[in-house]
């Protein structure tokens, strides 16, 4: 992440291990900002909002949070999360059925499966006014003692494991016991699933030239018309949301890898240098090689 906007994707990340689809994650405090751009994830995501003036779309509905709170992203779910000041957040992504049991008992044919086969859905928002917040808040903190406690380089091990999937039944048993767990009777949105599959398309072909008429062509209508109806789904121009992509996956490479910058370039679609300086400079306020001396992993 940089100072000036912090550059995240959750769905190029694999969350938790093959084994233990758990992942937890929380913002970088020497930032000014925070910007997960839109996204999805077959995972179920925990959101834990602190402190900062959030805006949450999930699904093309808007949310503003500046009180401590909890959000669910549910599986298949298009969001996205700014905040335009230093501001405090940790989210914790995984699989539902990392929960489930080989017997076959109330809890798993009533809550357990139904949730992992998305018959079963969480609430949107917990708030601190809710007679379970506490109780969820008191789990919470366990699960994220357990991720802070794990050394750098080191995985996960059995136990934490356990205490970890401990903690997430205990809050499912706690929204359970309020009634907060519901049937899903919703329908797909064809506007989100016609998005997801043009972002798709993007996170695939990002190294080759892609052009408007190519993302058109995928929903079947005139580019005009999709470049309307892409800005009013994510907020942005379609070339603005693969320029900055391109340049998502320009960050990774630089801080993962050894590549030269060069290379990086044409990898990331970027058939001219000099475009590709220009925004990297306007999306991270850093050169390529700053960038990489910064925040160089290897």
């Amino acid at each position: 992440m940089t100072s000036s906007k912090p550059l995240f994707l959750k769905e190029d990340r694999a969350h938790g291990s093959h084994s233990f689809r758990c992942g937890f994650y929380t913002t970088n405090p020497k930032s000014e900002c925070f910007h997960v751009p839109l996204h999805w994830h077959e995972e179920i995501e925990l959101v834990h909002f602190i402190s900062g003036h959030f805006s949450l779309e999930i699904n093309m509905e808007k949310y503003d949070i500046d009180s401590e709170c909890f959000f669910f992203i549910r599986s298949g779910e298009l969001h996205r999360i700014v905040c335009e000041e230093p501001c405090c957040e940790s989210a914790l992504v995984f699989s539902p059925y990392l929960l489930c049991f080989l017997s076959n008992d109330d809890a798993q044919g009533n809550l357990l499966l139904p949730l992992a086969k998305g018959d079963l859905v969480l609430p949107r928002k917990i708030e601190k006014t809710d007679s379970c917040y506490e109780a969820i808040l008191s789990e919470y903190k366990k699960l994220a003692a357990q991720y802070s406690s794990i050394s750098a380089g080191h995985i996960i091990n059995a136990p934490q494991q356990l205490f970890i999937k401990a903690a997430l039944l205990n809050i499912l048993g706690y929204l359970s016991a309020a009634q907060l767990l519901h049937t899903c009777g919703s329908q797909k949105n064809e506007n989100i699933e016609s998005i997801k599959m043009v972002l798709s398309y993007i996170h695939t072909h990002y190294s080759e030239k892609i052009f408007i008429s190519d993302l058109a062509g995928l929903l079947n209508l005139n580019e005009q018309y999709f470049c309307r109806f892409f800005k009013k789904a994510t907020g942005q121009s379609p070339i603005a949301y693969l320029n900055e992509y391109r340049i998502r996956r320009a960050t990774a490479l630089l801080t993962e890898t050894s590549m030269q910058i060069t290379d990086i370039c044409l990898e990331c679609g970027f058939n001219n240098f000099g475009n590709f300086l220009r925004e990297f400079r306007k999306q991270t306020s850093m050169t390529p090689s700053g960038y990489r001396r910064t925040f160089q992993k290897i």
